[in-house]
């Protein structure tokens, strides 16, 4: 049984992480003419909060530390109709928000592939539409600036989010 879980508090820890992060950032880079001048601003725009749930067990071949890619995967070929999300959540058992990618439900309940024996405790972040974009062989999208930078400095296209999960 999948048991939804969401903690105010715990979120807000996120959130208040990556603002941190997004005021620390500000004037140490060239990023003027950018839309976001790093991905903590992209996040802070476009960011939901997804609702945690417990889950009986980790899918097979999800390999601890490759979050990325195992969510990827898993949204691809393991549960029709979930996305990939990729942001900051907050372990369970910790109090420091990490970079993390998982897969989210239309209705905002999250599908943790790498965390699922210990799911985390909140997350923010996006969700990802086009499979195409999914970083199935790790490294993510955010967290990789090869792939971060053309949505940076040009903007999301239009639809390349969906709105699952609840406004920051």
């Amino acid at each position: 049984m999948i048991t939804p879980s969401v903690d105010p508090l715990c979120e807000e820890t996120v959130v208040s992480y990556i603002r941190d992060l997004a005021r620390l950032s500000e004037g140490h880079y060239d990023t003027d003419d950018w839309v976001f001048p790093t991905h903590y601003h992209l996040l802070l725009s476009h960011g939901r909060r997804f609702t945690a749930t417990t889950q009986p067990t980790n899918p097979v071949g999800a390999e601890p530390k490759e979050c990325y890619s195992n969510a990827a995967r898993h949204a691809r070929d393991d549960r029709p109709g979930l996305i990939y999300a990729e942001g900051y959540a907050l372990p369970h058992g910790g109090n420091v928000p990490v970079g993390h990618a998982w897969c989210v439900r239309p209705d905002g309940t999250v599908v943790d592939p790498t965390w699922a024996d210990a799911p985390g405790r909140a997350y923010i972040g996006v969700g990802f539409r086009e499979p195409q974009s999914w970083p199935y062989d790790g490294g993510g999208i955010l967290q990789d600036w090869q792939r971060a930078y053309p949505l940076l400095k040009g903007g999301l296209s239009e639809g390349a989010l969906l709105p699952y999960g609840r406004p920051l």
